[in-house]
């Protein structure tokens, strides 16, 4: 079924892929994936192409692999932009990381973008902080406690990472002029504002947080390593 007006879809699935999803990716993919050292940054790869390919599959249909991957970035035309499927769909999504999981969201409305980060065992640096942070930023991780600040601050940071995502500006806009502490972002590069959104995940010691064009008013998550079949017929 696809998201409703409002809706978001977050799909989880761990770094490690099943052995059979290596299928789902299109030739130059699995070349690419060979190409990587053993390990986590081919699993990563793997499993992110991968679930990608599973949900085009899902939502629109069609075997899973038939869908390619589009990254051509709409900002300058390199092969570094947010990806899409290279379809006419009005689904649009977003993938995020961490060492252990990854995770991916679906709107029917707008666009997204979605970040997630594992807790860190040390506060960021004062360096880091300066960098990244807004004054009002900065002033709001002042008055949180030493043990609640490495969260305090990530959450900021996965807003920061959702945003730009969304726009497909990443690193190219300064964390620092990106105040994420109200429900809504007025990003300099972004004709609307964005609508930020933490999210709740089934998962310990990870944060993420959601970017929309349009109000996400309810969630759905999902494991996608647990979605029976590899593609379906979508319903309205």
């Amino acid at each position: 079924m696809l998201p409703a007006s409002g809706e978001c879809h977050l799909w989880l699935t761990p770094t490690r892929p099943p052995r059979d999803w290596r299928r789902l990716l299109t030739r130059e993919e699995a070349a690419r994936a060979d190409a990587l050292p053993e390990g986590p940054p081919r699993d990563t790869y793997t499993a992110s192409r991968a679930a990608q390919h599973r949900l085009a599959g899902h939502y629109l249909g069609v075997p899973p692999a038939e869908i390619p991957i589009d990254r051509t970035c709409r900002h300058c035309g390199a092969g570094h932009g947010r990806p899409r499927w290279a379809t006419e769909t009005s689904l649009d999504y977003s993938v995020a990381h961490t060492a252990h999981w990854i995770l991916v969201a679906v709107v029917t409305e707008g666009l997204v973008g979605v970040d997630m980060e594992e807790l860190p065992g040390s506060p960021p640096s004062p360096r880091l902080e300066a960098k990244s942070l807004t004054a009002r930023e900065r002033a709001l991780l002042a008055d949180t406690s030493p043990a609640d600040r490495p969260r305090a601050f990530l959450r900021l940071w996965t807003r920061k990472e959702a945003a730009t995502k969304l726009t497909g500006h990443g690193l190219a806009t300064p964390f620092a002029d990106l105040d994420t502490t109200g429900p809504a972002l007025a990003h300099p590069r972004s004709r609307v504002p964005l609508h930020l959104r933490d999210l709740p995940l089934p998962v310990p010691r990870h944060l993420a947080s959601l970017a929309t064009t349009h109000p996400a008013t309810r969630l759905t998550t999902t494991r996608l390593d647990g979605l029976s079949g590899a593609s379906g017929a979508p319903r309205p």
